[in-house]
C-alpha cells in the first residue's frame, strides 16, 4: 500500500517525524480549542485513512490511530498536532511494507496486553497480536469498555476480551489447512492473571470479573488454549497497549513490519 501512502500524504505539510507519536499521546488537554467544523471534517477523513491503512499494512502506527479514533467528534488543535506527528512519521516511512517471513507451521500464537488507567476517564487500553507460526496476521489497539481497579483486572479484561476470537481463529485456520492444529497458545505477560485462569483462587472485586476469570480458566481446562507467561520484554503486544517514545517505537517497528525478530 506505498501507493495509498503516497496518495494520503499530497499536499499534507508535516516535517518528517522519527514516530508516530510519544507516551504523552493519550493524555488530553481539557481546555484545548476545538477545530473548526471544516477542519474537523478533514480531520475525520484523514484518521478514518490512516485506520484504513494501519490495519491492512502499517500496524506500526495502529496505536496512535486507535487513540485519534476517539477524537474525531471532538476533535482540538492539540489532536491536531498528534495526527500531524503520525503523518510525518509516515512521510518518513513511505516505501516500509508488510513482510511475510517463510514458515513451515502454522501453530496460532497470540501476544495480549494491557496498559492500566492509560486514558484520561481512567480507562485502560488493550493490545494485541496474532501470528500464524512466523507471520503476523491481526493487530489491535482499542480502549476497554469497562472500568479496571487494579493491573491485573485490566490485563484479565483483555486477555478475556480477546479469548473468544483467538479461539475463532484457531478453527478458521484449520479450515484453511483442512488439518487439526494444536490449540492457540496466548502469550500473557501478567503472572497474576495467568494464576488466576489456570490455578484459580484469589479475590475477584466483582461477579462480572469472577464470570471472567471462570471463562478463561474453562479454555485452559478444556484445552481450547494455552494461556503461557512471557517476559515483558518479549510481549510482542507492548507497544499496541501504549504509545512509545521514538527510541523505543523504532525497534517495535522493525519487529512488528517483520523487519526483526
Amino acid at each position: 500500500m506505498t501507493f495509498y501512502v503516497k496518495q494520503l500524504l499530497e499536499g499534507v505539510d508535516v516535517p518528517v517525524r522519527t514516530s508516530p507519536g510519544t507516551k504523552f499521546t493519550f493524555m488530553i488537554t481539557e481546555n484545548a480549542m476545538e477545530l473548526a467544523e471544516v477542519d474537523r471534517k478533514v480531520f475525520h477523513t484523514q484518521v478514518a485513512k490512516l485506520l484504513f491503512l494501519s490495519k491492512r499494512a502499517r500496524p506500526d502506527i495502529l496505536t496512535v490511530v486507535s487513540f485519534l479514533c476517539t477524537r474525531v467528534q471532538n476533535a482540538t488543535t492539540e489532536d491536531q498536532a498528534k495526527l500531524n506527528r503520525a503523518l510525518g512519521y509516515l512521510k518518513g516511512t513511505q516505501d516500509r511494507v508488510l513482510l511475510l517471513r517463510n514458515q513451515e507451521k502454522s501453530e496460532v500464537r497470540a501476544y495480549v496486553d494491557a496498559a492500566y488507567a492509560l486514558h484520561n476517564d481512567s480507562k485502560s487500553h488493550s493490545g494485541v497480536a496474532l501470528y500464524v507460526g512466523k507471520t503476523l496476521v491481526y493487530v489491535s489497539s482499542r480502549k476497554q469498555k469497562c472500568m479496571s481497579k487494579s493491573p491485573t483486572e485490566a490485563e484479565l479484561i483483555a486477555l478475556t476480551d480477546n479469548l473468544g476470537f483467538v479461539e475463532l481463529f484457531q478453527e478458521f485456520v484449520e479450515f484453511l489447512t483442512m488439518s487439526k492444529q494444536k490449540p492457540a497458545t496466548i502469550y500473557q505477560d501478567c503472572s497474576a492473571v495467568v494464576t488466576l485462569v489456570t490455578k484459580g483462587g484469589g479475590i475477584t472485586r466483582t461477579k462480572h470479573l469472577r464470570a471472567r476469570m471462570s471463562l478463561g480458566r474453562e479454555a485452559v481446562e478444556e484445552k481450547r488454549a494455552f494461556i503461557v507467561h512471557v517476559s515483558a520484554g518479549e510481549m510482542k503486544a507492548d507497544g499496541f497497549s501504549k504509545p512509545y517514545d521514538p527510541a523505543e517505537h523504532k525497534p517495535f517497528a522493525a519487529m512488528i513490519q517483520g523487519e526483526a525478530g
